[in-house]
């Protein structure tokens, strides 16, 4: 009874674990409910055989079979669903040789004591921490505290693998540890995803109070500019007469002035980008008001068409950048910061370039890695998230990231092709 007590207990985890692995190699979006229904299927399945016929090739089927299943909910690629599958199985199957062959010689058809599989549990447990740290370092995004999770999983087997050695409890007080220990591991697992999960909620929550406020501020500038010109239309009539008796004395510098007045009048000072895009104008406008506040030296110059698609993803790109780079601009002396944005023959280019202290500068490895500075963030935990954002739309779009840094100067160049995003 103990066995199978820890036999459910361990393909539950292991089934989470593959879950999440699987997940680790693919982009796309697999819908909740479906992939608890799945997994849940695959432990019914999976666990029924196991305890009715422990043979390894029924076995090593129903894995294959359940594994094809996850990753089918991902992806329709079949080459993608044999390659992930086949990855997530050797590693689950080494696991499950390296815990068996240590202590048994396991014939088939055998059943031996659930322990072990406690063991192979642990040790895929750790290999699913490495492989997410791989995954996330190649496609250059924020790095997850790995090393530090394989401390609990490492511990564990550690602690079960004194106990085997040597006979420290009996076998029902080893049933206990051993399952005391699994369900640590699950649940650290299970609060780090949460923490994760709720960290990217935070974000995302952000990122919308931060969107309500560009449109808010891009509407109060947009009234503020209807006002004056009802105003200058109102008194339309007395300017235009004014300028008529100016003209019939021929004084041209005073109807230059009295233009040049007309003219001062009707600007709005609030809105320093008018490209015709309202939402790109209003993260623009938004951020770039704070910088003109906060910084001494802003140079601004855009150039977009009317209509540019998908300026959600366009806006993500230049509210993470702008926030990152006036951050760094900030705590500098020069406190200088450059915005180009431009669209020509379908190439949309965004180059930021701010101050920062050289001393935050963190150099790129040997493989060519872009430099990239230190937080000034007061939580640390957020740091990355939104140059990960980044990353991720500029790949979307088959795009290019350079960074580059000169003296005190950091640079950001960003080139997006239209076509793509049109798609």
């Amino acid at each position: 009874m103990p066995d199978v007590i820890m036999c459910l207990l361990t393909n539950l985890f292991r089934i989470f674990l593959i879950d999440r692995c699987v997940s680790f190699f693919m982009e796309e979006y697999a819908d909740g409910r479906k992939r608890f229904l799945v997994c849940a299927c695959f432990y019914l399945i999976n666990a029924a055989t196991f305890l009715a016929f422990h043979t390894v090739w029924l076995n090593m089927l129903c894995n294959l079979a359940g594994i094809c299943a996850i990753a089918r909910l991902y992806t329709k690629s079949v080459r993608s669903i044999l390659f992930v599958s086949g990855t997530v199985y050797l590693v689950n199957c080494g696991c499950d040789v390296a815990a068996t062959s240590l202590f048994v010689t396991y014939r088939d058809g055998e059943s031996f004591s659930q322990i072990y599989a406690v063991l192979s549990v642990l040790l895929f447990f750790m290999c699913v921490l490495l492989i997410k740290r791989i995954l996330t370092a190649r496609k250059g995004m924020e790095t997850v505290p790995s090393f530090q999770l394989l401390f609990m999983p490492l511990c564990s087997i550690t602690v079960v693998i004194l106990l085997i050695y040597f006979g420290g409890c009996s076998h029902i007080g080893l049933v206990i540890v051993s399952v005391g220990l699994l369900v640590m591991n699950y649940l650290m697992l299970y609060l780090y995803n949460q923490l994760l999960l709720t960290t990217a909620q935070k974000y995302e929550t952000k990122l919308l109070q931060t969107q309500v406020s560009e449109y808010a501020n891009q509407l109060k500038i947009i009234l503020r500019g209807e006002e004056k010109i009802k105003a200058l239309r109102h008194d339309m009539k007395h300017h235009l007469n004014e300028l008529t008796l100016l003209a019939k004395k021929h004084e041209v510098s005073e109807i230059q002035n009295y233009l040049d007045q007309m003219k001062q009048f009707v600007e709005n000072q609030d809105e320093l980008i008018a490209s015709g895009n309202m939402e790109i104008d209003s993260v623009l406008n938004y951020m770039l008001q704070k910088a003109k506040r906060e910084l001494e030296t802003v140079t601004i110059k855009v150039a977009l068409p009317e209509k540019v698609r998908h300026s959600f993803d366009v806006n993500v790109l230049l509210g993470n950048l702008l926030e990152n780079a006036m951050e760094a601009a900030r705590e500098t002396d020069k406190k200088y910061l450059s915005v180009r944005v431009a669209l020509k023959k379908g190439v949309l280019r965004i180059k930021i370039e701010n101050s920062f202290l050289p001393s935050c500068l963190i150099r790129g490895n040997e493989q060519g890695k872009p430099p990239a500075l230190l937080t000034s963030k007061a939580s640390a935990d957020s740091h990355g998230i939104g140059l990960g954002n980044v990353k991720k739309i500029v790949e979307k779009y088959n795009g290019t990231m350079e960074i580059t840094t000169r003296n005190d100067i950091f640079c950001v160049n960003l080139i997006l092709y239209m076509a793509k995003m049109e798609k």
